[in-house]
């Protein structure tokens, strides 16, 4: 698999904060949520309602993952509702990789199914805030024809 067709030369380096959920049924997907580490900080810092230290972890990390999860779910649940289908969700992962290793993983995380993966882009911005996040979206293509015929 070519990843650059993925990652675009200013992302490959970029170290960012990432949710991942493995979903599983009659669809199988992966949702990856990320932002850069720095605004993952200030997400954090208005979720929780007050100022974190350095160092993200604990509840700032667990704040994210929610996030991830959340979202994940409200796509699942549009899924399901208009396919008939069944999908479960895996406990979020969060992790702060640059954004290579973090697609590598998810990438593996399909195994040798196929060569090809349909993966497709949402952007989220905060209107008030400006954080900006991405949802990758990531299916084996006869996994996508499910959703499409």
């Amino acid at each position: 698999m070519n990843l650059d067709l993925i990652i675009s030369d200013l992302e490959e380096m970029n170290v960012m904060s990432a949710v991942y959920v493995k979903c599983t049924g009659d669809i199988h997907m992966g949702v990856l949520l990320y932002l850069p580490e720095k605004e993952s900080k200030i997400l954090a810092e208005k979720l929780l309602g007050k100022s974190i230290s350095n160092e993200l972890a604990g509840i700032a990390t667990s704040s994210i993952s929610e996030i991830g999860n959340i979202l994940t779910a409200s796509l699942t649940n549009a899924i399901s509702i208009g396919t008939g289908y069944k999908i479960c969700s895996s406990v979020p992962g969060y992790a702060v990789e640059f954004f290579r290793t973090l697609i590598e993983a998810v990438v593996s995380d399909f195994g040798n199914e196929s060569d090809t993966l349909v993966v497709s882009n949402v952007e989220l911005c905060g209107v008030n805030s400006g954080i900006g996040m991405h949802m990758l979206l990531i299916q084996d293509p006869s996994e996508i024809k499910k959703l499409v015929i």
